[in-house]
């Protein structure tokens, strides 16, 4: 009997020794990147920060540890693997009373053999944006109004932007505790007229510490990424860690189970607002999130993001899939408005075989 518990120590150590010496390479090939590159450009990829999933954005985006499939190539690749159907999620929300049009859809393919994989979109647009370039009445010719000049309200346009990003991303399990992922992004934004693109890479890990109890970090645009502009210009978004952990309770005799989860982001993008916790040019943000279900089909949800925003949202969980709704107020959105979310999630397989019978 000694001998069993030992060789299972001895697993779990080694397990844990892996995951240990594999994230230390992947932090020391991040700051060997990150110094290569002192200065990025300031909110680069901060449309990339705000979030997909509307069950993952109630909670505050706490959720590096314990991401749902179809939103795990955004949080953490790694999770993929823990996947064990064909499903498929949209989700479109408002941000901001509607200032913004945010929409993701994505598919998550179940592990077979060594890898999972997982395909998404995500577009966030601003539309009827006032164009006043062609409506000065320019007198002095300065292409300035001055005291004294107007504009011309009949020569007042309107164009849009948009930031958009296709991913793709794969999962592979190290042993039975240890998980890694990674995604490759295509990233392109335009302005009225001109366009951006740019690549990026992220890379993820997940660790079981025990069956209740997760930890995962992930280090997004671990090369750094580039987004090239048609007029020559050139913006640089730099790495970003990210910690989390969540811890499932569950209470005898009672069909309710509880998932306080908790996350950090690290940046190294110089003074930003908002910041929880700051050293030089880096930059530490708080998340914090709670999850409560009940007989696992309605689960309730709150969290604080990064920028210290509350958010609350409600699931409806079935065999076929799932429909959330979140809300966010406080903090950015009391200054720019509340957001209501809408997301479906749908299991294909399950969702044949109901119609089947229902057939």
């Amino acid at each position: 009997m000694l001998h069993y518990v030992t060789q299972d120590r001895n697993f779990k150590f080694q397990s844990l020794l892996s995951w240990v010496i594999s994230f230390s390479i992947l932090i020391f090939f991040f700051f060997g990147t990150t110094s290569s590159f002192a200065f990025g450009t300031k909110y680069a990829g901060e449309f990339l920060k705000i979030g997909v999933g509307v069950r993952e954005m109630s909670l505050g985006g706490a959720v590096v540890a314990s991401p749902h499939s179809v939103s795990a190539q955004y949080w953490n690749p790694a999770a993929l693997y823990q996947n064990t159907v064909f499903s498929g999620q949209f989700m479109h929300t408002e941000e901001f009373a509607g200032a913004l049009n945010l929409d993701h859809i994505s598919i998550a393919i179940p592990a077979k053999g060594n890898y999972a994989y997982s395909l998404g979109f995500f577009h966030l647009g601003v539309d009827d944006i006032p164009d006043t370039r062609e409506a000065l009445i320019d007198d002095n010719g300065n292409g300035k109004l001055d005291p004294g000049e107007r504009l011309n309200f009949g020569e007042i346009g309107t164009f849009g932007a948009s930031e958009n990003a296709l991913f793709l991303s794969v999962a592979k399990q190290m042993n039975q505790k240890y998980f890694i992922g990674a995604t490759a992004k295509y990233l392109y934004k335009s302005l009225g007229t001109t366009a951006a693109w740019g690549v990026g890479f992220d890379v993820a890990t997940i660790y079981n510490i025990s069956p209740q109890l997760v930890f995962g970090a992930s280090i997004n645009d671990i090369t750094t990424t580039f987004l090239f502009w048609k007029d020559g210009e050139k913006e640089v978004i730099l790495p970003t860690l990210r910690f989390g952990t969540a811890w499932k309770v569950s209470l005898p005799s009672i069909p309710i189970w509880f998932q306080p989860l908790g996350g950090l982001d690290i940046s190294f993008e110089g003074e930003q607002d908002n910041t929880d916790l700051n050293l030089g040019s880096i930059n530490g943000r708080v998340r914090m999130g709670l999850e409560v279900h009940i007989k696992d089909q309605i689960a309730l949800r709150c969290g604080r993001d990064d920028l210290g925003s509350f958010h609350i949202g409600f699931g409806l969980d079935t065999s076929i899939g799932s429909i959330d709704y979140g809300f966010a107020m406080g903090g950015t959105y009391k200054l720019l408005g509340q957001s209501h979310r809408l997301g479906v999630t749908l299991h294909f397989a399950e969702l044949a075989k109901g119609l089947k019978r229902w057939l």
